[in-house]
């Protein structure tokens, strides 16, 4: 991730102004706006509404415009959809901007979060049934591996409210200045939630030291907002996952993509890999430091 660094040195309590949404008008891109909306209820924030169009190259036979009839789609829609959020959200007026472009939406989502000055996107899914299916073989997948800032993956059938509870999880031991956690911990002073950090060992020896977390700086990272860090011994880390939302029942999600940790390997599983997950539950995926 040759540019990451240029999110992991942002002051996010100052700069998470501008949250891009990748939009296909469709309803999850609806429900992902919505999400975003009760995420920052702040009329402080700007969000970027973006849809891309792209043009099979083979199919384009010259006799008329792909560009000028969708782009009069995308005009209509936009106008549609910006209707909407007017009526459901009118102090967001003046607070949305809406974009069209021609091209994959991962590249023009690189380019945008570049030159709009992106602090976080948020998108939707749509008919996602586990964990596997969300981080593999999707456009949320490509996003998560291409794109550098902060992103949320919002299910189709989240419960729209503002996090109260977040589970932030790795199980990948973490040097304090490989952790990017600032997009988190803006989000939970926002919202006051709890965090909750759990870090999901294979060895039984990690059950003496409760203070891996702590061992890493997270204790002194998490200490302006409410939290508890605990440490599970499982072989199965998704199983782990699993059972510690079962029982804290969080709003949202968080890990870092990183070589070695639960990411890397849902990247390189068969995309028919069932694993059972909360698909009600958003995903903040955050990045490693260099």
């Amino acid at each position: 991730m040759k540019n990451a660094e240029n999110w992991n040195n942002l002051n996010f309590d100052d700069t998470m102004k501008r949250i891009l949404v990748p939009t296909d008008f469709s309803t999850n891109a609806k429900i992902a706006f919505d999400y975003a909306v009760h995420l920052f209820d702040d009329s402080e924030k700007t969000f970027v509404l973006l849809n891309a169009f792209y043009i099979p190259h083979s199919t384009h036979d010259g006799s008329f415009s792909y560009h000028d009839v969708s782009k009069k789609d995308a005009e209509q829609a936009f106008v549609e959809e910006e209707r909407r959020i007017q009526t459901k959200y009118p102090k967001l007026k003046g607070k949305i901007e809406t974009h069209f472009e021609i091209g994959a939406i991962v590249d023009i989502a690189q380019h945008f979060i570049k030159e709009k000055k992106i602090d976080l996107m948020i998108m939707g899914t749509k008919g996602v049934t586990g964990l596997a299916e969300i981080l593999v073989g999707s456009i949320a997948s490509t996003m998560i591996k291409k794109v550098e800032c902060p992103l949320i993956v919002v299910p189709e059938k989240v419960n729209i409210k503002p996090p109260k509870k977040i589970l932030f999880t790795t199980d990948k031991e973490l040097q304090s200045d490989e952790l990017n956690i600032d997009p988190l911990i803006t989000i939970a002073k926002e919202n006051d939630a709890m965090v909750h950090g759990l870090y999901v060992s294979k060895s039984p020896e990690d059950l003496d030291v409760k203070s891996t977390f702590i061992r890493y700086d997270l204790d002194l990272k998490f200490k302006d907002v409410r939290h508890d860090l605990d440490v599970d011994v499982n072989k199965d880390t998704v199983k782990a996952i699993e059972l510690y939302v079962d029982m804290h029942q969080p709003d949202l999600i968080a890990m870092i993509s990183t070589k070695g940790s639960l990411f890397h390997e849902l990247f390189h599983q068969s995309i028919t890999k069932k694993i059972a997950m909360h698909t009600e539950t958003p995903m903040l995926i955050m990045h490693q430091k260099l």
